[in-house]
């Protein structure tokens, strides 16, 4: 029976997992942590899953909760680590650590000291790995990552993170999964996770292919890495691939502007220029092959991403599949 401690769970990917976990007789406990009030979606749950609000990257407090009478007394032994935390640039220090990486270096030195805690799942991104030309083909776990000093803050801190969880796949005393998920969609057609589909500014001759996956599959996929017993890194996506343009219309409902290649090259160039390498998704898609984590987790989609309505009417919905 597995006693689970899920940071942020205060977020939709949380709100999502915290239902698989409460309805999985194989976990007996949740003790969630997050920033927010505690969220009403627990209210359910509350004989099972538990809330704490703190700050896990001020260290004070992760040494407080560590040490608090709630945790001691939770005796978790696995870890499910949700990376939504806010990396915004005009609060960004030059030289300071992002939120995320130092998170999850305090929250990995804490499960380090704890021998009773065996199990660490991390939820990772495709956008940490390298977009360019050549990803036309399928994207596997062995594919470089995109070290890129000028990208965006978020994406930074996810390859970073990423890198600090990879560090510990070798420990023989704590098995790491880290879950590299596609572009999240939510209710309502929400993206999580997503440079690309976060950014309405249309790409100008640029309309890349983008693997999605829905939120219930993202809580299903954390929930076979938590029991499986081959730790490791897994792509994890749905079946769909999509354009970005039926994703997310651009603002003119003419699509992607047909621009020549030229005219089309230059505006990249200054776009990527005056955004510091965050357009490079727009430019550049990311579709994973996730052969791994179906052949050796188990992992099938039971829920397909549909797209409704026209142009501006366009929505996205999560479908169960028949």
């Amino acid at each position: 029976m597995r006693r689970v401690l899920v940071t942020h769970l205060d977020s939709s990917v949380g709100r999502r997992l915290v239902k698989a976990l409460y309805h999985d007789p194989d976990v007996s406990l949740v003790l969630g942590v997050g920033t927010g009030p505690p969220p009403s979606f627990l209210d359910p749950y509350r004989d099972k899953c538990f809330y704490e609000r703190i700050d896990l990257a001020k260290a004070r407090h992760l040494n407080s909760f560590v040490r608090s009478e709630r945790f001691l007394r939770a005796r978790c032994d696995s870890v499910i680590h949700l990376p939504f935390t806010s990396e915004i640039e005009s609060e960004h220090i030059p030289g300071n650590v992002p939120t995320l990486v130092s998170e999850t270096r305090r929250l990995l030195a804490e499960c380090r000291k704890r021998e009773e805690i065996q199990r660490f799942v991390y939820l990772s991104t495709a956008f940490v790995y390298r977009a360019e030309p050549g990803n036309g083909n399928l994207v596997g776990e062995d594919t470089l990552l995109g070290f890129d000093v000028e990208g965006a803050p978020t994406v930074r801190a996810w390859i970073d993170a990423d890198l600090i969880c990879q560090g510990e796949l070798k420990d023989p005393d704590l098995k790491m999964t880290i879950l590299r998920c596609a572009s999240i969609v939510g209710d309502g057609g929400q993206f999580l996770m997503s440079p690309p589909l976060e950014d309405s500014r249309p790409a100008l001759g640029f309309d890349p292919l983008l693997s999605v996956v829905a939120d219930r599959d993202v809580a299903r996929a954390l929930l076979l890495a938590l029991h499986g017993d081959e730790p490791g890194i897994y792509n994890v996506a749905g079946r769909e691939v999509f354009p970005r343009s039926e994703l997310r219309p651009p603002a003119s409902r003419l699509g992607p502007l047909p621009v020549p290649r030229v005219v089309s090259g230059a505006v990249s160039l200054l776009r990527g220029m005056w955004s510091g390498g965050e357009g490079v998704f727009d430019r550049y898609g990311i579709v994973l092959d996730t052969r791994h984590a179906q052949e050796v987790l188990g992992f099938e989609p039971l829920y397909r991403i549909e797209l409704r309505g026209r142009s501006g009417d366009r929505r996205v919905d999560t479908v169960r599949c028949r």
